[in-house]
């Protein structure tokens, strides 16, 4: 019969060894979190990038449509549209006016 070896380790030489594989265990997890925080980063980099673009093309669309109802064409049709009495001021209407709402 062969006699069986027991390795007999203090408490110390335990701790030791549970530590140093606790370290190495969060050694080989540190990559790991890296890669999973660039790539979260990259996404809201991305839907950054993409709401700019969408605010960008509402802008411009407001700029458009702004300067298009300034237009004396826009200005017929919402006459038009809202059956208004479009009517001329003169310069003179214009200082009474001004006078009488003072």
């Amino acid at each position: 019969m062969k006699e069986r070896k027991t390795l007999d380790l203090t408490i110390t030489a335990k701790a030791c060894v549970l530590s140093m594989l606790v370290l190495v265990f969060f050694m080989l997890m540190i990559p790991v979190f890296q890669i999973g925080q660039n790539h979260e980063y990259r996404l809201r980099i991305a839907s950054a990038e993409e709401s700019i673009r969408q605010l960008d093309q509402v802008e411009r669309t407001l700029k458009s449509e702004i300067s298009m109802s300034r237009s004396p064409e826009a200005l017929i049709d919402n006459v038009i549209q809202y059956s208004l009495d479009y009517d001329e001021i003169d310069s003179s209407s214009t200082v009474l006016v001004a006078k009488g709402s003072v």
